[in-house]
């Protein structure tokens, strides 16, 4: 039996195995593909500047909004390269500004979102924890203008705070608002299944059973420190079904593998041992 020392050594590696993933992914509009223009998330932006023409069709809200996603453009290289000094910098001297200043709500409220979710994520990655959990907690008041409480990136806010709690060692605490994230993926992915579109049932509703994956991941960490392991157990083993459901990524996969393993061995039990051991090997075959 694990003493008390070795048991919490062994249960702060396995909360922390499941986060480093999660400290700079973004999802959503943070990702490759620029922002959206105001009251389209899916057709391609116009440059303002690209003809004096195209400029005479543009309303004064698209004009706003080209100029500062022309200045937000830079950050898609840096997030790659994880620069999160020139990320910040760029953020806070110029991108915040000139969405506070912005006379239109929803581009405001884009850039705001954008450029402070880019900031949080930063510092979740450089360990300022508490930092990044209040500002997550501050992108709720721009959730609802944009992109809205019905997009994905709601649930994943969060996610990232629970994220953000689980660092600082606040297990209790992080489990509300991971429930809170897979309440919301449940209700999400119940609207995707029974949408009247293809690519929404099924490449939509696959990115949300991905999502939620990694939040299930997460809540089973939460409860393990809260000594609630049969539930713990429980929520890892939905993580690994939606996660192999949702074709996530090899890596995805495999964390969460480690995390059932991790698990299983911490209370003793034999027989999910072998399973996850099982799982382990049979991932290991599947890679080329």
């Amino acid at each position: 039996m694990l003493t008390r020392a070795s048991g919490l050594a062994l249960l702060v590696a396995f909360v922390l195995s499941l986060c480093p993933r999660l400290l700079w992914a973004q999802s959503g509009t943070s990702g490759g593909n620029p922002p959206a223009t105001p009251n389209s998330k899916e057709t391609p932006r116009v440059k303002a500047t690209d003809s004096i023409v195209v400029g005479a069709h543009l309303t004064p809200e698209e004009i706003e909004d080209g100029k500062i996603n022309d200045v937000y453009q830079p950050l898609y290289h840096w997030k790659q390269s994880t620069d999160c000094s020139k990320i910040i910098e760029l953020c806070e001297t110029t991108i915040i500004p000139m969405a506070e200043n912005s006379k239109f709500e929803e581009t405001k409220n884009k850039f705001l979102f954008l450029a402070n979710r880019d900031v949080a994520g930063c510092e979740l990655r450089t360990g300022k924890y508490a930092e990044a959990e209040q500002r997550y907690r501050k992108l709720f008041d721009y959730i609802p203008v944009w992109p809205g409480i019905t997009d994905s990136d709601y649930p994943q806010n969060f996610r990232e705070i629970g994220t953000a709690l689980l660092m600082q060692g606040r297990w209790k605490d992080a489990e509300e608002p991971l429930e809170k994230s897979i309440k919301i993926f449940d209700e999400q992915i119940d609207n995707a299944m029974h949408s009247d579109s293809d690519f929404v049932r099924n490449e939509q509703s696959k990115n949300l059973k991905m999502s939620e994956a990694q939040a299930r991941n997460l809540l089973g960490a939460a409860y393990f420190r809260d000594s609630r392991q049969a539930e713990a157990m429980e929520m890892l083993e939905k993580a690994y079904q939606e996660a192999i459901q949702s074709s996530a990524t090899p890596a995805m996969i495999q964390q969460i593998i480690e995390s059932g393993r991790t698990a299983a061995k911490l209370i003793g039990d034999a027989a999910a041992q072998e399973k996850w051991g099982a799982r382990t090997t049979q991932q290991e075959k599947s890679q080329p």
